[in-house]
């Protein structure tokens, strides 16, 4: 069998504040080699040799509307992680203005709450690098919970609005 086919594991230690990060990484890996065509309705910020959109920390980028188009594009974006936010929205579109916890999603979804943490981080680099913006279409607010265990979670939510635009989006699909 080829290496291809059968991939080798080997175990890393990894700070655990960089945990995330690496599952995000990871998540990345698997769209590596996909082409995003660029944003052309979004003006660069900074200089032109700025890499700045490439850094998941840079809060220079605008934060800029999610329209219908934008939405279109996501959808086919090869990334898994852009894929997994995909299922959130969809989730998340049925339930305008609802809250949902992170624990409700990784159940809906059928993933691991760590899984799910590295897609959303891997989401956030890829709206950043491909989008050029640094706000995701969706809101999410920290709150008090019942899940066992838990003191708190993040709960997300899309307006009527974003869930209007995806739906829309992804009847034309």
């Amino acid at each position: 069998m080829s290496q291809e086919a059968q991939p080798q594991f080997v175990s890393v230690p990894v700070p655990s504040q960089y945990v995330t990060q690496v599952y995000a990484y990871l998540a990345e890996l698997t769209g590596a080699t996909a082409a995003t065509p660029p944003v052309p309705q979004v003006p660069p910020t900074g200089p032109a040799t700025s890499s700045a959109a490439d850094s998941p920390d840079d809060d220079s980028l605008p934060v800029v509307e999610w329209t219908v188009e934008d939405f279109r594009r996501l959808m086919i974006e090869p990334l898994s992680s852009v894929q997994t936010v995909a299922r959130v929205l969809d989730f998340l579109a049925k339930q305008p203005d609802t809250r949902v916890s992170y624990t409700s999603l990784a159940n809906h979804l059928g993933v691991e709450k760590k899984s799910l943490q590295g897609n959303l981080s891997a989401f956030t680099r890829a709206v950043r690098k491909h989008y050029k913006r640094r706000n995701w279409p969706m809101t999410w607010a920290d709150a008090p919970t019942n899940e066992p265990g838990l003191k708190s979670e993040f709960f997300y939510t899309v307006n009527g609005t974003v869930a209007e635009r995806w739906l829309k989006a992804r009847t034309q699909s």
